[in-house]
């Protein structure tokens, strides 16, 4: 998930970056010799580049974004992070925080973020995937608003498409979030994919 920065043409421009960025880089020759988590964390770091390059290109410097992401191979899960975007697993009922925010002691102060000069280091989860598992990928705009508990309650009782609807309906005065949830309905060995989700607001440096 991207959030970005640098006004709303700003964040918008570094979500953008970041998202293509990320999974040009991850499905590149060069990332299939990698682990998966060694080629996540170096996809998020070349998202960082993109995006100083398209903010330094379009003249909004500052331009930033958080992000979260998830690499799905059979039962195996690699998830990783900047920011405040997170990741949560749905698990026989119960909901659990997979990531870690990177904020500091005001909410609109973010840490770590693509567009950092000063480089980026993401941090990297492994989670092995059981039948009927649920990942969601999702934005501040989303949980800052919402319980934990009432999301797990809103994806456990509807299928994917309805579940992201619900959960937008949740927080509908919320202009910029944008969604992504993926139901890991883990067939073994069927699933294979890179998922995001991203969302835009100041951040304090």
């Amino acid at each position: 998930m991207a959030d970005g920065v640098g006004g709303e043409a700003g964040g918008e421009l570094a979500s953008a970056a970041a998202i293509d960025a990320l999974a040009d880089s991850f499905f590149s020759a060069g990332a299939s010799s990698m682990a998966p988590a060694e080629a996540l964390a170096a996809a998020i770091r070349g998202a960082n580049d993109a995006v100083l390059g398209a903010a330094g290109k379009s003249g909004q410097q500052g331009a930033a974004s958080t992000l979260v992401a998830a690499a799905i191979a059979g039962s195996s899960a690699v998830i990783g992070n900047l920011g405040d975007s997170r990741a949560y697993l749905l698990r026989d009922g119960d909901i659990r925080l997979v990531t870690a925010d990177h904020a500091g002691e005001f909410q609109s102060s973010i840490t770590r973020f693509v567009g950092d000069p000063r480089g980026v280091q993401p941090d990297v989860f492994l989670e092995t995937l059981r039948p009927g598992d649920r990942l969601l990928l999702c934005s501040d705009g989303l949980t800052r608003h919402v319980p934990d508990n009432e999301i797990a309650s809103t994806v456990r009782r509807a299928d994917l498409d309805r579940a992201a609807t619900a959960l937008i309906d949740l927080r509908h005065n919320v202009v910029n979030l944008i969604l992504a949830l993926l139901v890991a309905a883990v067939v073994v060995g069927a699933i294979a994919a890179l998922v995001f989700a991203s969302g835009a607001y100041p951040i304090a440096r």
